[in-house]
C-alpha cells in the first residue's frame, strides 16, 4: 500500500473538489480524501504512481504529488480521531503550497523558448525568499515582557468614561 498527497498551485484550474469527482471517476481501486490542496491517494503502489502521473499530466506544473508516510485515515494523524487542531506536519505541508506557485512559474520559465540562466536563477531566488519567509520564526518574547505587554493592553481595553461637563 502506498499513500501520495497531491498539492495544487493556488493558480491551478483545477479545484480540489473537481480533482476529487475526477480521482473517483477514475474508478480504480483506490481510496481518494478531499483536502483544502489538493487530495489524498492510497491504494497498491504501482497504480497509485501510474494515477499520480495521469494527474500530474492533467495540469503540467500546476499539480505536485509526493509520498506521504501514513495511510488515510490512520488514527495517529487524522483529525478526526484527535478531536481536532492542525496535523503534525500540516504546517510544512502549508509552507510547500505557498512555494508552489512560484515553482509553478519556474518550471514554464525553464520550459519556455525564452529561457535563460539569469531568468531561472532570479526565479529560484524569489522561490528561496518566499520560502524562507514562511519559515521564519517568530522572536522570543520574555514572561516579564509578555506580562508587560498583556497589562497595557488590559488598561487599553478597559471601559472609557467621558466626564461630565460643567
Amino acid at each position: 500500500m502506498k499513500s501520495k498527497v497531491i498539492m495544487l498551485a493556488d493558480d491551478a484550474k483545477t479545484s480540489p473538489s473537481k480533482l476529487f469527482r475526477y480521482l473517483n471517476s477514475l474508478e480504480e481501486d483506490i481510496n481518494v480524501k478531499e483536502t483544502c490542496f489538493g487530495a489524498f491517494i492510497e491504494g497498491e503502489d504501482e497504480l497509485v504512481d501510474k494515477i499520480a502521473d495521469k494527474v500530474r499530466d492533467l495540469e503540467k506544473n500546476k499539480i505536485f504529488c509526493k509520498d506521504r508516510g501514513f495511510p488515510i485515515w490512520d488514527k495517529r494523524r487524522c483529525r478526526a480521531f484527535r478531536k481536532g487542531g492542525p496535523r503534525e506536519g500540516f504546517h510544512q505541508l502549508e509552507a510547500e503550497h505557498r512555494a508552489l506557485k512560484t515553482i509553478s512559474e519556474g518550471l514554464d520559465e525553464y520550459e519556455s523558448e525564452k529561457s535563460t540562466y539569469e531568468n531561472v536563477q532570479e526565479l529560484k531566488k524569489k522561490v528561496m525568499e518566499e520560502y524562507d519567509k514562511t519559515l521564519k520564526k517568530s522572536e522570543k518574547v520574555s514572561v516579564g515582557s509578555f506580562a508587560k505587554i498583556a497589562e497595557e493592553y488590559k488598561s487599553d481595553d478597559a471601559p472609557k468614561t467621558k466626564k461630565a461637563k460643567n
